[in-house]
């Protein structure tokens, strides 16, 4: 049902296919257990490999199918059985004590590796499974062969420092025909320039490619517990490493995201700013007897910082220097301190003059710090919350970030 302040109406809500079946699963573990001085060291790991059939996958339907785009207005795709995904990995557990007398501590390490791959698709004409951001501008692609939700767009390889740089890279589809360049509707000089990937010397959607995995090589979790004397302190790291985010917040938008430097009315962040392509006239000196300016001469025109990775301010974004690159794909590695806790346990005998068992303060920290360069409010971004197919992961579209959280507390026990 759908309600607004015009009207009540109807529309379903997905597609139903009745062929569905059940998936199957084929998996085998060898595992490995070790005990060392009196189980003062033990190491367990374990091996696996699972191969699911017959996955239960929404179909890939053609966008007129209004199966497409963001789940608030769009119809959920019939499921149906039709992908072979093999999962192999090796996790590895460390627990150690390395001391056990009147100073304690209890250390557990885990390690995790996971590799997955898409080996085929079945009963149905999709090449690949494909993932949405906000609307229907695809994000993830997973191919046959290769790992799942691998982000899909354009290599960034600079910014055109001059009209030489131009004439000289491969045309995009705004280089004038004629010649004549506009600023405001050709390509210019502090545009991005995109790698030719297929070589033919023309800049169009076949250059587009895998731009990173936000599936993470490894993760990682610590927990560590230290006593002394009634005092006792807990402190829980972990994090992953490898792992791509797509920085959404700074490209997405109707008029461009925090970082797409094509909006008058669009805040842009302190490092788009400053790291934009910044325009200086070649011959500062030289006169237009028609009153023009610098700026609009393209022969006169050259890129201050060169090397930068971030276009010129354009209202018009006649390069679509706003579309999906390399250049919102960011290091989502990130090592975080989860959780902080500091306790103290009061004496027995003092227990005894008040008639309690235990009294145990504590205070406690979640989210204490993360070590990251992400440049978004959070590494931790996991599977999109906007693409209803679930086919699209590590998408950052400015979810709220894990909150720090301090507690404090008293343990009664009578």
């Amino acid at each position: 049902p759908m309600d607004s302040a015009l009207e009540a109406g109807y529309r379903p809500a997905n597609i139903a296919n009745t062929a569905v079946q059940w998936e199957s699963q084929t998996q085998w573990n060898l595992g490995l257990d070790l005990g060392f001085f009196q189980d003062r060291l033990n190491l367990t790991v374990d091996v696996y490999k699972k191969v699911s059939e017959d996955m239960l996958m929404s179909m890939q339907l053609p966008s007129y199918m209004g199966t497409q785009g963001n789940g608030s207005s769009a119809l959920a795709a019939p499921k149906g059985n039709f992908g072979s995904i093999e999962n192999k990995g090796l996790e590895i557990t460390l627990d150690v004590h390395p001391f056990t007398g009147d100073f304690q501590w209890d250390s557990n390490l885990q390690v995790s590796f996971n590799r997955n791959t898409l080996k085929a698709l079945s009963g149905t004409t999709a090449a690949s499974i494909v993932g949405y951001g906000q609307w229907s501008d695809v994000v993830c692609v997973s191919e046959i062969g290769k790992p799942l939700y691998n982000f899909y767009g354009y290599v960034v390889e600079g910014v055109y420092e001059s009209l030489e740089d131009i004439e000289n890279s491969p045309k995009t589809a705004k280089h004038p025909s004629n010649g004549v360049y506009n600023r405001a509707n050709t390509v210019w000089v502090g545009d991005l320039k995109y790698k030719d990937i297929n070589e033919d010397g023309v800049i169009d959607t076949q250059d587009r490619t895998d731009i990173g995995s936000p599936l993470p090589l490894f993760t990682f979790g610590w927990n560590n517990t230290f006593r002394y004397k009634g005092f006792d302190l807990n402190i829980f790291l972990n994090g992953s490493y490898g792992n791509k985010v797509l920085n959404y917040s700074l490209m997405n938008g109707p008029s461009g995201g925090l970082a797409s430097m094509r909006s008058a009315w669009v805040n842009q962040n302190n490092d788009a700013i400053k790291d934009r392509a910044q325009l200086v006239p070649i011959d500062p000196d030289k006169v237009y007897e028609d009153g023009s300016m610098w700026y609009n001469d393209i022969t006169n025109v050259k890129v201050a910082n060169s090397g930068t990775k971030t276009p010129r301010p354009t209202l018009n974004d006649p390069n679509d220097n706003d579309r999906l690159s390399t250049r919102y794909i960011e290091d989502g590695s990130y090592l975080r301190i989860k959780n902080l806790t500091l306790g103290y346990t009061f004496p027995k005998r003092w227990m005894n003059k008040i008639n309690f068992d235990n009294i145990r303060v504590y205070c406690n920290i979640q989210n204490l710090y993360t070590f990251t360069k992400y440049s978004g409010y959070d590494p931790e971004v996991g599977a999109s919350t906007q693409d209803s197919s679930g086919y699209a992961y590590g998408v950052d579209n400015g979810r709220y970030p894990s909150p720090t959280t301090y507690s404090f507390g008293v343990s009664l026990t009578f």
